[in-house]
């Protein structure tokens, strides 16, 4: 369970899955297409209304393009709130950079509730974790981040070419099927006279159908041109977020690891340095000691011999007498 957790924190925060958006509209917009379709589709209707729901193809441009629509809008909140939690944690490094640490950051990012794939904090942790290679780490997460950001507008991008040709289908579906009208309609007829009055009952089918030809094309380009702007836009948002991110890592963030780093080495290094020369000072006194000891055993060596040289012999004279 941990692993699957370590996986599911380590993908695209601004990812969205497709499967969801394709469920809910097909609830919401596909099957009540084509329940009106079924209902009014063969009755006269508007012209308009006719466009949407005149035939079953367009009830499933509908709903791939509903689909697409809120994919990119659920896309669009994800990043929202990628780039408020990203704002959230730049504030604190700031106002925190006297005093930055891993566990202060792990310890932040719970109490505010920030999820652990978020770019700003992925990066704070791999840096902090591994310091020893920053530079291939700036150029992993660079990598990364935009390959991530062009896998994550696929489904976006088949669904803008899928719609179109849905269309194309559609034609190609209306144009044969009034073809197939007309053919049985001539095949019908045994008599030269017989045509007109023929032509007269199957005319309304074959224009129906090349309507239905022309309708879903229509719908189909209609549709794809404001899902194209919208993908464009979003994905011109996310390339600036993601250039945005790493101006602020390079000239606000990092930089503030990195003076962090120094002033531990500092500190360090000036407490083996103090350590250094306190040690040195005990090792000088203790020469001193030894130093002094030796010249006193070498005073009283003198004192002896003196004692002996000039004393004694007075004294044993003196017992002589």
């Amino acid at each position: 369970m941990k692993q699957q957790n370590q996986l599911e924190s380590s993908l695209y925060p601004i990812e969205q899955s497709f499967k969801q958006p394709m469920m809910l509209m097909a609830l919401l917009v596909l099957i009540p297409a084509l329940i009106l379709f079924f209902i009014v589709g063969a009755s006269d209707i508007g012209r308009a209304l006719k466009i949407f729901f005149g035939n079953w193809i367009s009830p499933i441009i509908l709903w791939f393009f509903a689909a697409s629509f809120f994919h990119l809008w659920l896309k669009s909140k994800k990043l929202g709130k990628e780039k408020q939690y990203t704002q959230q944690l730049s504030q604190f490094y700031i106002d925190n950079k006297t005093d930055i640490s891993l566990q202060k950051i792990q310890q932040h990012s719970e109490q505010t509730h920030i999820p652990e794939d978020n770019l700003l904090l992925a990066r704070s942790n791999l840096y902090l974790k591994h310091t020893g290679s920053t530079e291939d780490i700036d150029e992993a997460f660079g990598i990364k981040e935009r390959e991530f950001l062009r896998g994550s507008y696929a489904l976006s991008h088949f669904m803008i070419w899928a719609i179109p040709i849905v269309g194309f289908i559609g034609t190609v579906w209306g144009i044969s099927n009034g073809i197939s009208h007309f053919s049985d309609a001539m095949t019908a007829t045994n008599s030269v006279t017989d045509v007109s009055a023929m032509l007269k009952e199957s005319l309304p089918l074959v224009t129906n159908s090349l309507a239905t030809a022309f309708d879903t094309t229509l719908l189909a380009l209609l549709l794809s041109v404001p899902l194209m702007m919208m993908m464009l836009w979003m994905e011109k948002q996310e390339e600036a977020y993601l250039i945005h991110l790493d101006e602020m890592w390079f000239h606000d963030i990092k930089p503030l690891f990195v003076s962090k780093q120094a002033t531990v080495m500092r500190d360090t290094e000036g407490a083996i340095i103090q350590t250094s020369s306190t040690d040195a000072s005990v090792q000088s006194v203790a020469d001193e000691i030894k130093l002094l000891s030796t010249q006193i055993g070498a005073l009283q060596e003198t004192m002896e011999d003196l004692y002996e040289t000039t004393f004694a012999d007075k004294i044993d004279q003196n017992n002589g007498n």
